[in-house]
């Protein structure tokens, strides 16, 4: 009940400010922006306890932002995690890329070539990063020591690297 005591008296004093300040000003453009800053005071006032009722108030705005930071940090990774999960999308993407290349320079020479595997060196730190290692090959008809051949003088792989399967 002092609450809403607190309530009426606050907006009486406010609109009885508002209509004396009203009065001892001075018509003339400067009286609408006072008016308008009055209107705005009431408003506030009148507003302010239907505000508190909807949960608006400042702690729990402040818990809210809190728990939005933290679920915004759970989902950031570490530099380190992010530099491993960006090491491993490039080695895959450029896997992905060496085997259709290869694919496609061995079906240019022999048409029934149906699929290639291409594994290279996938540790960042050595030397040889990139550098292929070894190719299987499947193929349908054509005679698979001329592939094995082809592929490892083109490649520059030992024969034993290159594997062919009909």
């Amino acid at each position: 009940m002092a609450a809403l005591s607190a309530y009426i008296k606050t907006i009486t004093a406010l609109t009885i400010f508002s209509a004396l300040a009203c009065m001892l000003m001075p018509d003339g453009s400067f009286r609408k922006y006072v008016e308008l800053v009055l209107g705005v005071l009431v408003l506030t006032a009148v507003l302010n306890p239907f505000l508190g009722i909807f949960g608006t108030d400042q702690v729990h705005m402040e818990l809210g932002v809190l728990q939005n930071q933290v679920r915004l940090e759970k989902n950031f990774f570490s530099a380190e995690e992010y530099e491993e999960m960006e090491q491993q999308r490039v080695t895959a993407a450029y896997g992905q890329v060496l085997q259709d290349r290869v694919k496609e320079d061995l079906t240019q020479k022999y048409s029934d070539i149906e699929w290639v595997d291409v594994t290279f060196c996938e540790d960042s730190t050595d030397e040889n990063y990139g550098m292929i290692e070894g190719i299987a090959i499947g193929c349908a008809n054509e005679d698979a020591k001329k592939i094995q051949t082809y592929a490892a003088k083109r490649y520059g792989l030992a024969e034993e690297a290159i594997s062919v399967e009909k």
